[in-house]
């Protein structure tokens, strides 16, 4: 897990916790913070958060970020941001998904 910087937007610190829940198997914070992610999601960090749901096996929040890729005008903007270019690099098999 990389380290919290000063930085970070609290996305990025929501996704660090989340994958701090998982390693340590705490499902109440995963799920707390799998919320809160969707609660904060917009298009520029729609690609980010489906990652994390991803590889943190989150399905609630996978299928809530494949239904927010489906409505089209959310697709064509979120697929030009560079967490897009990552998630389908990491994950190729997602774009079935969409």
């Amino acid at each position: 897990m990389p380290c919290l910087s000063f930085g970070d937007s609290p996305t990025e610190t929501l996704q660090h916790l989340l994958a701090a829940a998982d390693r340590y198997a705490l499902d109440w914070l995963k799920l707390l913070c799998a919320q809160k992610l969707w609660d904060n999601v917009s298009v520029d960090t729609i690609a980010t958060t489906l990652a994390c749901a991803e590889m943190y096996s989150c399905l609630e929040l996978k299928n809530k970020c494949i239904g927010f890729f489906a409505a089209e005008k959310n697709f064509k903007k979120a697929i030009l941001t560079e967490g897009f270019v990552k998630l389908v690099q990491k994950f190729p098999s997602i774009i079935a998904e969409l």
